[in-house]
């Protein structure tokens, strides 16, 4: 397993992220597809801009394995918006084209309490991100799927990315094991590591504390909330998972002046502590 950051947790500094990274002993780090990296022309990724990007992290020596895609509008998942689905395919194209290997995606289709209606919502999804899946596998990319933490929402636990992976069966078909998001949904943490470790392409390193009754929730530093990091690691190291361990929700650290760098560090030495422990 190996601990990644985010390419821009020091802004556009990146002698500063280099710094940060070869003090943590960080080699991967996951870009994120903000508007910078678009042509505004015709609101496609710019594969130039990327490919920049990439060029500057890799000088520094860093890997970018990873990208994470910006939250879609979820009709774009249901078959409702045509031309915007073969735009995000075409970006994905560009990704892999770029040399990205791993996509990360939010498709967020709601639920319904209608089970009848509920099966037809699943059924415009899987229609809808067969498309994605196609283009994945066409390209050589995978997508790290990230569901949600709320019911209400398709995708939102072990049970629903198993179904997923039974209706779309391919290998460039995983998705992203969030500690925070399946320990809301009071998911087995052994149990779904060990049932679907073929599909686990990042893993998302977070801890929470559920707030009342309204779906709210405080984002915590690891170690300090209820989410069982040391299980997740430890069932990771089991199925000898070699994939990325992302560091993310870190709160910054108020009586340090809300230094964001600073609290990854100590996420960083947190996750390091649990990697050499059994």
């Amino acid at each position: 397993m190996k601990i990644s950051l985010n390419a821009d947790i020091a802004g556009n500094d990146f002698e500063k992220l280099f710094k940060l990274c070869e003090g943590l002993d960080v080699r991967d780090v996951i870009v994120f597809l903000d508007q910078n990296i678009y042509d505004t022309e015709n609101d496609l990724l710019s594969e130039k801009l990327l490919r920049e990007k990439i060029n500057i992290l890799k000088l520094g020596g860093l890997n970018v394995p990873v990208v994470q895609f910006p939250l879609l509008p979820s009709n774009i998942f249901l078959g409702e918006a045509p031309d915007e689905m073969a735009k995000f395919c075409d970006n994905l194209s560009i990704a892999a084209d770029a040399g990205i290997r791993t996509a990360v995606i939010f498709p967020w289709p709601e639920a319904s309490d209608n089970h009848e209606e509920n099966e037809k919502q699943w059924d415009r999804f899987i229609r809808s991100y067969s498309q994605v899946v196609k283009t994945a596998e066409d390209k050589g990319i995978r997508l790290a799927t990230h569901g949600h933490r709320i019911k209400k929402f398709l995708l939102n636990d072990c049970s629903s990315y198993e179904r997923l992976f039974k209706e779309l069966p391919s290998a460039a078909n995983g998705f992203t094991f969030c500690m925070g998001c399946l320990h809301y949904t009071a998911d087995n943490f052994k149990k779904c590591i060990r049932e679907l470790e073929d599909r686990i392409f990042l893993v998302h390193v977070r801890d929470l504390v559920k707030k009342g009754s309204n779906e709210e929730i405080e984002e915590v530093p690891l170690g300090e909330g209820e989410v069982n990091i040391t299980e997740a690691i430890n069932t990771l190291k089991d199925i000898n998972y070699d994939g990325l361990l992302f560091v993310e929700h870190i709160p910054r650290i108020p009586w340090e002046g809300n230094n964001e760098l600073l609290a990854q560090v100590q996420a960083v030495g947190f996750i390091k502590a649990l990697l050499k422990n059994k």
